[in-house]
């Protein structure tokens, strides 16, 4: 290759590893309960994971595209809908109100805009999932962390009974 298109890649590069340092920032800032993991073997997606007894646990992966991937599970239904409910997405499906109102079931919110779905689901047991696939880094740091401010005020409450 020419020295000039060598030059250019590795600007690129440098720029993409700022970005993606940027990005674990931002999530980790938004929820900070998550923890670096090591990549799996012949995977490039950075991992970053939480475990909390009687709040659940889980990941969160950053692919190699810039896009979120969670998935987590065991996290109280309250945190759910109420974390849900405070970022008001434009549509869920399944939901005729509120969460905080909802049956246990599976909610869901494909974002048009970016290709990103986003699904909560109330367990029967009390206890539930958030599962993001393919969401933009803004997108998946204002659920973090409405999900953290939920888990807060969920602690708070705890605490006060």
């Amino acid at each position: 290759m020419q020295p000039a298109v060598l030059q250019a890649i590795d600007a690129w590069e440098q720029h993409w590893h700022q970005t993606q340092a940027a990005a674990v920032a931002a999530l980790k800032a938004a929820f900070p309960r998550l923890g670096d993991r090591p990549r799996y073997v012949g995977c490039n997606d950075i991992r970053l994971e939480y475990e909390e007894a009687g709040l659940g646990g889980g990941r969160v992966c950053l692919d190699d595209e810039g896009r979120a991937n969670v998935e987590f599970d065991r996290v109280p239904n309250e945190v759910i809908a109420r974390a849900v409910d405070g970022i008001r997405l434009p549509y869920l499906d399944y939901a005729d109100g509120p969460l905080c109102e909802a049956p246990p079931g599976t909610y869901v919110y494909e974002c048009e805009g970016s290709a990103a779905q986003f699904e909560f689901t109330l367990g029967k047991i009390g206890h539930g999932q958030v599962v993001i696939s393919f969401a933009t880094i803004p997108d998946a740091v204002a659920i973090l962390d409405a999900l953290e401010r939920a888990l807060d005020e969920h602690d708070a409450d705890a605490t006060r009974h």
